[in-house]
């Protein structure tokens, strides 16, 4: 009984790793995961998830939610969708790493 819930478990959290989970928090990137890019590698789709999930991760590593306030908040924002648009860029250019 015991290995079959381990066996459960587990592929429950595998299947969570391949759907489409937006941050936990309410990014105010729109459209913004903590999930793989299901886009062909070097399509526009692709580009624009990769700008989309570069913005998302540099305003979750920068927000502080219990401190910041609304103008912090907001230049961040403006700082990470900055940093998604030159990761587009890049993206379009073939450089994704």
């Amino acid at each position: 009984m015991r290995s079959a819930l381990l066996l459960v478990a587990v592929l429950a959290g595998v299947a969570g790793c391949n759907s489409s989970a937006p941050y936990p928090n309410d990014s105010p990137i729109v459209g913004a995961r903590v999930s793989a890019n299901p886009n062909p590698r070097g399509s526009e789709a692709f580009c624009r998830q990769y700008a989309r999930q570069t913005a998302g991760n540099s305003y979750e590593n920068r927000i502080d939610r219990s401190e910041d306030g609304f103008g912090i908040r907001a230049l961040t924002r403006q700082q990470a969708l900055d940093q998604g648009e030159a990761a587009y860029r890049r993206c379009r250019a073939g450089r994704t790493g």
